[in-house]
């Protein structure tokens, strides 16, 4: 019984020489680089929260060969509004033009119509 014992360890010790498992490798040599190429997309979002003055909004659009365009503004803690409009490629890299819009100018005399005075609740006033 011993004997067998041995000369079955043998032999699968033979085939585990003979013919090792196969692993595949994570590089097979096979590159896809287009796999990971920039594909075109667009998006654009906006906020307006009146309770948190979380005003802002954000745009996008890229060709898919690495050229993007877009722009964001935001309202400022002043009520200005930030307005940013960008592009980027590979010729000229990011350009980014910013633009302040100050804020809406209001009148110091208030008619009692539709009028309703509230405290700030904006943490930066």
């Amino acid at each position: 019984m011993t004997t067998k014992l041995i000369v079955f360890a043998a032999l699968i010790g033979q085939m585990a020489i003979a013919y090792p498992p196969e692993y595949k490798s994570y590089d097979d040599g096979h590159h896809d680089h287009y796999a990971h190429a920039p594909a075109p997309y667009h998006f654009e979002y906006g906020v307006k929260d009146l309770h948190t003055h979380d005003i802002k909004s954000q745009s996008e659009v890229s060709d898919g060969h690495g050229n993007v365009k877009g722009s964001y503004s935001l309202v400022e803690a002043d009520g200005s509004t930030r307005l940013v409009e960008y592009t980027a490629d590979h010729e000229h890299g990011f350009n980014a033009v910013v633009k302040k819009i100050e804020a809406p100018y209001h009148h110091s005399e208030h008619s009692d119509i539709g009028y309703h005075h509230h405290e700030s609740l904006h943490p930066y006033k």
